[in-house]
């Protein structure tokens, strides 16, 4: 979705608000594949500020897929928002400077939407914090319970760190 800000015909301090459909391709982080959905649409807000347009999005979505610890499904809600400037004389103003959603007074919306989406996600999608994960020899959810396996076994490549001995902040 774009959107003309010269079509706005927008006065000093003046506001434009809408709340548009957007629908946002699945997210990858790593080579795990996150569907993403925003059921109440997302916020789209126009300020005329002076020297330019100050164009904001916000939405709440709901991001599903599996659990980066033990593969279950997890549902999880995410805030986003984010601000841009869109200037409207381009003198004094670096290219690195200017909104990559903003050419010529036109915001790519759906742009602006997905970054400010999987800037707000976190690192890991977990089930829970308190999540265990999976056992790495057998591969049991370790939330169900203890599979009996003997996790003490390292692998052999770190087996020299078991030696290693460092000090703690005390200094002991």
């Amino acid at each position: 979705m774009f959107l003309d800000l010269t079509d706005l015909s927008l006065r000093g301090g003046e506001r434009h608000e809408r709340t548009c459909p957007i629908d946002v391709a699945p997210v990858v982080l790593g080579v795990v594949s996150y569907q993403v959905l925003l059921p109440e649409g997302a916020t789209v807000t126009v300020d005329r500020v002076a020297g330019g347009f100050l164009v904001a999005v916000s939405m709440e979505a709901r991001v599903y897929g599996p659990c980066a610890r033990c593969l279950n499904e997890v549902v999880l809600g995410i805030h986003a928002e984010e601000q841009e400037f869109a200037p409207t004389a381009k003198d004094g103003w670096q290219e690195t400077d200017l909104s990559t959603f903003i050419k010529d007074l036109v915001v790519d919306v759906s742009g602006l939407v997905r970054e400010a989406l999987v800037l707000a996600l976190p690192a890991q999608l977990v089930c829970a914090e308190s999540c265990k994960g999976l056992c790495p020899q057998c591969g049991a959810d370790l939330n169900a319970g203890e599979c009996g396996c003997d996790r003490e076994e390292c692998d052999e490549r770190w087996e020299k760190l078991k030696g290693l001995r460092l000090k703690d902040d005390a200094g002991s």
